[in-house]
């Protein structure tokens, strides 16, 4: 099987709960109602006293915690801004902690302005990082266009190399970036973005999504190695 589909699978075999502590029960019913799709269960737990507006703690299908997060800065998760990867360290949001809180859970309607804010997380961890590899997949041929400035630039930093995978012709010249037309759409069949690090593990994330409908995805994003490093390897045997 294709591993990003296994991956996929892998991801929805383990739901999250979501606890919410807020005293603000319409809130706290948008929430329920935006993670119904993100194969999550959310409570509400109704509090007092709090001059902020509250606050998530999210826990795995072992009950484990595994963060908790603001609501205002939630907010920037579910409705982001979206920047350059070279601009994203300067913004007031701290992105990397936004995306890490969701890591590993699936989503099922998100927009396309929601997955490309993930994958502009990714992207700037391989800005940062100045090196390494970074992979991803654009499905169509006008996907790719609309990005070239942003991937050649990407390219032109320090020591980092760039691959992009394309499901149909490409004819631009693309300076300092390697392109694979996947002409059986195995590999397209998935919008990616995966980093190998650059040498540091704690960099290696991805992002994985599958066009269901018009701009709406299902998918989720990862900061596992392992999963990173599989998805990589397969990639990595499709192009040799």
């Amino acid at each position: 099987m294709n591993p990003f589909h296994t991956a996929l699978e892998t991801v929805e075999r383990h739901r999250k709960r979501l606890d919410v502590y807020t005293d603000d029960a319409e809130v706290a019913a948008e929430l329920k109602r935006q993670f119904e799709t993100r194969n999550a269960d959310v409570g509400h737990h109704p509090v007092t006293g709090f001059d902020e507006p509250g606050f998530v703690i999210v826990r795995g299908s072992d009950d484990e915690f595994r963060g908790g997060l603001g609501l205002d800065q939630f907010a920037a998760v579910l409705s982001p801004e979206v920047h350059p990867p070279w601009e994203i360290g300067t913004s007031e949001a701290d992105s990397g902690d936004l995306f890490s809180f969701l890591d590993n859970t699936l989503f099922t309607a998100y927009s396309r302005r929601q997955l490309l804010a993930a994958a502009r997380e990714i992207e700037e961890r391989a800005w940062r990082a100045a090196g390494g590899h970074l992979y991803t997949g654009f499905q169509r041929e006008e996907a790719l266009s609309d990005q070239t400035a942003v991937y050649e630039r990407l390219a032109d930093r320090g020591d980092l190399e760039t691959t992009v995978f394309v499901a149909d012709g490409w004819t631009v010249p693309f300076e300092d970036v390697e392109v694979v037309v996947d002409s059986d759409g195995e590999v397209t069949e998935f919008w990616f973005v995966l980093f190998d690090g650059g040498g540091t593990e704690l960099q290696k994330s991805g992002l994985v999504a599958e066009n269901r409908r018009a701009d709406r995805y299902r998918g989720f994003w990862t900061y596992d190695p392992d999963t990173v490093d599989e998805l990589i390897a397969y990639l990595e045997s499709a192009v040799r």
